[in-house]
């Protein structure tokens, strides 16, 4: 494997997410990242890939995302890319902080920013980057997601 870059194009069905697991633990294994810090890079990357897939590309076949990895200084870098229309990334609530039923708004980009380093997007909406900076994995920044994913899970719990 190259270690620098590496990409994949998947058709938008649901049933191609193994190949983003099977990309992310190839990447991962390359660069001995385990446990749960291998855990957020998966959840992060296969739940922008099924978000592109659903919400982008609305599972038109047809339609491919792209996810390319991309080692940089102190992390690595995942981008996904679908082919639709994009959205308005600040419009999307907090699931934490809403008051209404949120099991389907916002909550795998929730997931997204509360494992990843950095998260950004494109300024048309349809593709983000996610960041995990491996050099500088500590216990506070643990702490801090376990902490975020205990919010969540917790409200969610409040729902039922």
């Amino acid at each position: 494997m190259n270690k620098l870059y590496k990409e994949i194009n998947i058709p938008s069905t649901i049933n191609h997410l193994g190949k983003v697991e099977n990309f992310v633990e190839e990447i991962c294994d390359a660069y001995y990242i385990t446990n749960s810090y291998f855990g957020n890079i998966l959840l992060s990357v296969e739940e922008a890939a099924k978000n592109a897939i659903i919400h982008g590309n609305k599972q038109d076949k047809q339609k491919i995302v792209r996810i390319s990895f991309q080692r940089i200084l102190n992390g690595l870098s995942f981008t996904i890319t679908d082919q639709g229309a994009g959205f308005n990334y600040w419009a999307v609530p907090n699931p934490i902080e809403q008051e209404a039923d949120f099991r389907n708004t916002g909550t795998g980009i929730f997931l997204i920013r509360a494992l990843a380093d950095k998260v950004s997007y494109n300024l048309k909406g349809n593709q983000i980057e996610i960041v995990f900076y491996i050099s500088s994995i500590s216990q506070e920044t643990t702490l801090n997601r376990i902490s975020k994913m205990n919010q969540y899970f917790m409200k969610q719990k409040s729902m039922v």
